[in-house]
Formats: structure tokens, sequence, C-alpha cells
């Protein structure tokens, strides 16, 4: 699928994945993608987890019930470590965010969908459950999930606001 296009046509899917599984070289290869996105200060801070199948993912869908993950075969989890950063420049939101969205563009590239998932997690208990589900240190935080997997159905898009609405030249 060509950049644009991926771009035009990815969306959020929070309806029904089909059971199909998602091949390894596919996740890896969308994986890949976000662990390309740039990173402040080179840091590295982001740490994908790839959860493959059912067996995989259903633990973490207990700890965190969503529409989006009660199906999907397969997620990556993105953490970060906030260990390497020097201060006063923390860039881990900045880090996940553009590796997450790199994320859901390769997904859509290879004709799958997915969703950001993350208030799940704000809840302190959830966080240090989803840790240790995925095995993660505490000095992790688990910032999003993306379920990833062949959509049943058309799935609904929400209308973004048109581009003379949202983009202004010279000054707003």
């Amino acid at each position: 699928m060509e950049f644009f296009e991926a771009i035009d046509k990815r969306y959020s899917h929070k309806e029904r994945f089909l059971p199909d599984a998602v091949p390894m070289t596919d996740l890896e290869q969308i994986a890949k993608a976000g662990l390309a996105a740039p990173t402040g200060n080179n840091t590295q801070c982001v740490k994908l987890v790839i959860l493959n199948g059912r067996d995989e993912v259903q633990p973490l869908c207990d700890v965190a019930p969503t529409d989006g993950m009660q199906t999907a075969p397969a997620a990556i989890a993105l953490l970060t470590d906030s260990t390497g950063h020097r201060p006063p420049y923390n860039f881990e939101v900045e880090d996940y965010a553009a590796a997450a969205a790199q994320i859901l563009l390769a997904a859509t590239a290879l004709g799958y969908s997915s969703l950001w998932l993350d208030s799940p997690y704000f809840d302190e208990k959830k966080q240090k459950a989803a840790l240790a589900v995925l095995g993660a240190p505490d000095k992790y935080l688990l910032r999003v999930v993306l379920p990833i997997g062949k959509p049943d159905g058309e799935g609904s898009r929400r209308e973004k606001l048109a581009f003379n609405e949202r983009v202004f030249y010279g000054k707003m």
C-alpha cells in the first residue's frame, strides 16, 4: 500500500476482529516500523512486547477489558523506561507517541486494523497488573496497547474536521 493511502485508510478500529492469526513476520515488520520512529536525544526508551495469539493477548485483556482487545488475535504493548533520561529532558511521551503512530500506519499498510488503547492503564492497579502480565520491571510504564488484526466488517470511522478548519497559513 502506498504511504499516503495508508494514512488515509488508518482509523481506530473499535469493533470485532476476525480470529485469523497474524503472522509473526508481519508483527515484527510492524514493530520495526515503531522502533524506526524518532526518539528524543536518541534515548530509545520505548520497548515493545509483541503478543501473538489470544493466549498471549487474553491475560492483558483480563487486566483491563476493552472492546478493542476482546477479539484481537495479536497486540503490541509499548512501554517506556525513564531511567535513561537526563533532566531536564524527558521525551517518553513524544517517543512512544511517535512509535505508536508508525506502528498504526505500518499495520494499516499491511492490511490490518488497530486501535490506540492507553486510558485503561491510567489506573495504578491496572498498570501494575499489566506490567506483571508483560513481565516488565517496575521501572517501566505501560503507555499504550495496540490490538492488531483483520477487521470483522467495515468498522466505523469518525469524521475529521475539514482541512481549512485546522490548517492556517502564516498565522492563525
